[in-house]
């Protein structure tokens, strides 16, 4: 038998993933496909991360589609999530297979780390409820999929954790592997500097030294893809050259959200197309429920709070202030929101989860269709 600290450690979270991707699973299955085969899992975007896993990147100008100007290839993609996949290749498991096992295992590791860190082990139902929240967050879909979003989540728990414990050198390499991972990775980098150096009662030699550990260590991961972008295909930008021809202009985020939601208003509510608008409410609703809470709740508010609400904007508006952006991938990224979700009124939280374990389920349905990106 386990000794007792591991079944503590381990038991909760675990036994909630477990049950969540049984449902996952049978969703799959219930749908028309095989929830054994790696392709299942395997969507749009999914194809450049398994390329980038399997021949590195490549990039070379576009001839189709786009104007023989624009530049084609992988490179407009991160790479930390196709180097785990490679990894667990070269010692026999097939490419795909080895990218779900990646997804599937950082998924379980969150919600462990989540229990084991900022939930602190409580067993109480708020605690327990905030897991079961993140276990099926908006988004979930792309965390057992081939994309690197539950890695991302992983990484982003982890530097937050240690930022708030003070531990800012293991804050920086969790901040830099989570920069590799995804492009929202990067913005811990700005938000921990913005974070401590906003921290009054230290002298401002030491907020330097600790922003110089935990962001500027993270901006190496930032580095680290320049390098081994200019060495394997020979340009220092090849990422802005393959997403420069997708056009990510600048928007409002508000009216960004407000668009997403008008299908509530101007559909069926009841159609499956509708449920990443439905899933862009929940969100919204998550958030700002955070939001109020924490300012009606300011005099006991701390410095974790200011930490997790300035990443939780960022992570939520900069998606959100580009065009042709993944609105519904990129949502899956505020997962560790669910840090804040575990203060809140408790009828208030149950009905966060009660509205996103149905959008889930939907929005499975229309990722395994290919109708959403």
């Amino acid at each position: 038998m386990l000794p007792v600290r591991y079944v503590r450690s381990l038991g909760p979270p675990l036994l909630i993933w477990a049950a969540t991707t049984a449902v996952v699973v049978s969703c799959a299955a219930a749908f028309g496909y095989d929830p054994s085969r790696s392709a299942t899992w395997a969507r749009w975007d999914s194809i450049q991360y398994l390329g980038i896993a399997h021949d590195g990147y490549d990039l070379s100008h576009c001839t189709t589609s786009y104007t023989p100007a624009d530049w084609c290839g992988d490179a407009g993609w991160f790479p930390a999530y196709p180097w785990l996949a490679r990894a667990l290749h070269f010692v026999g498991l097939p490419l795909g297979g080895a990218a779900v096992a990646v997804s599937w295992f950082f998924g379980a590791a969150t919600l462990v780390l989540l229990w084991n860190t900022f939930f602190k082990r409580r067993t109480d139902v708020t605690a327990l409820g905030a897991l079961v929240y993140a276990a099926w967050a908006p988004g979930q879909i792309y965390d057992y999929a081939v994309f690197p979003l539950s890695m991302l989540a992983f990484f982003t728990v982890a530097s937050l954790w240690f930022l708030h414990r003070g531990r800012y050198v293991a804050a920086g390499l969790s901040g830099a592997v989570a920069a590799l991972t995804y492009p929202l990775g990067v913005l811990l980098i700005p938000v921990s500097a913005l974070w401590l150096l906003a921290q009054r009662g230290s002298p401002w030699r030491a907020r330097l030294r600790r922003t110089a550990y935990a962001s500027g260590i993270a901006a190496l991961g930032v580095v680290a893809l320049l390098i081994d972008q200019r060495i394997e295909t020979g340009h220092w930008n090849a990422y802005f050259l393959v997403q420069d021809k997708y056009h990510h202009s600048l928007q409002n985020p508000i009216a960004a959200t407000r668009d997403s939601l008008r299908p509530l208003v101007h559909g069926s509510p009841f159609a499956l197309l509708t449920a990443p608008a439905f899933q862009t409410a929940v969100v919204t609703a998550a958030l700002l429920a955070v939001l109020v809470h924490t300012l009606l709740h300011r005099r006991t508010a701390d410095r974790l709070d200011g930490l997790l609400i300035m990443w939780a904007l960022a992570t939520w508006a900069l998606p959100l202030s580009q065009a042709a952006v993944s609105i519904q991938r990129s949502q899956a990224a505020l997962l560790p929101l669910a840090i804040l979700l575990r203060r809140l009124p408790r009828p208030l939280l149950f009905a966060l989860i009660a509205a996103a374990v149905p959008v889930a389920v939907a929005m499975e349905k229309l990722f395994l269709q290919g109708k959403i990106t």
